[in-house]
């Protein structure tokens, strides 16, 4: 399994930062979720334009690769929105074939006011259109846990609902757990469709959670990572230092490196050489 972080520990980096760091740490890639004051990646300088080719050999002397791109696109949206949310995933997919980057990121999103089954049947056929249409471009489309589907078990019936074995999962380990699934179910739920695993750990704190360095809270991550070995998963494992949304975690120069310590620790135990 590989070793990599998401730009969301660092949002105040710039890319020759994150790259820097990512190499200086011994990660093998990185996922970019945002990047600075620009959370929709394809209207980023260095990613589009002139720049893109320049990026794209940044990445490459640095010896990494771009796992993951984040998107906020969402599959669930009232119809008025929908247009808007397609052309996002499309922008994405542009970007990730420039990076050559294997996976775009996607959310099921929420409707409450639609029943299980329509909820089911309105994200599964938007995701079967957006594949249809992805074929053309060695990129995979990947529904994170989380939303309403953060249980691996809910998002594996829309998988099933679509008959094409492009789309993945991302399977956010500490989602999935804190809604009552263990690791061994989510990944018997998901399989080989798991494209990309975040982790981050967390402490039940006042009836809600508080994020914790990996290996410091409740969150079961060496259990996954035996359940992903059993699989035969050799993706990456992506560290989640949620810290443009949780301003106050601690700085990713303190926190990424012993958490990537960590990952690199628990990697050894469970993938002896």
């Amino acid at each position: 399994m590989k070793v990599a972080f998401s730009s969301l520990a660092c949002p105040n980096w710039p890319l020759d930062l994150i790259l820097q760091k990512a190499k200086e740490w011994g990660c093998d890639g990185i996922q970019l979720r945002g990047l600075q004051d620009e959370i929709y990646l394809p209207r980023h300088p260095e990613l589009s334009g002139p720049r893109l080719r320049e990026t794209k050999a940044k990445i490459a002397e640095a010896g990494l690769f771009v796992y993951c791109l984040g998107s906020s696109a969402k599959l669930s949206v009232p119809e008025d929105q929908w247009a808007a949310n397609a052309d996002e995933v499309k922008d994405y997919i542009h970007l990730a074939v420039n990076l050559n980057c294997p996976v775009v990121r996607i959310y099921g999103g929420r409707r409450p006011d639609l029943s299980w089954g329509d909820y089911v049947a309105l994200v599964s056929e938007r995701l079967y259109r957006l594949c249809r249409w992805t074929d053309a471009f060695p990129v995979r489309l990947a529904i994170e846990t989380h939303d309403a589907l953060v249980r691996a078990r809910d998002l594996s019936e829309i998988l099933q609902r679509v008959p094409l074995p492009t789309p993945g999962a991302v399977w956010d380990v500490h989602h999935s757990f804190r809604a009552g699934e263990s690791p061994s179910e989510s990944v018997q739920f998901l399989g080989s469709r798991i494209l990309d695993v975040h982790i981050k750990d967390s402490v039940p704190s006042d009836g809600a959670i508080r994020y914790v360095p990996l290996g410091k809270g409740t969150v079961p991550l060496t259990d996954a990572l035996v359940e992903l070995k059993k699989l035969g998963y050799q993706g990456p494992i992506t560290i989640e230092w949620e810290k443009r949304w949780v301003k106050d975690l601690e700085e990713p120069e303190v926190a990424l490196p012993e958490m990537i310590a960590t990952v690199k620790s628990w990697l050894r135990q469970v993938e002896p050489s």
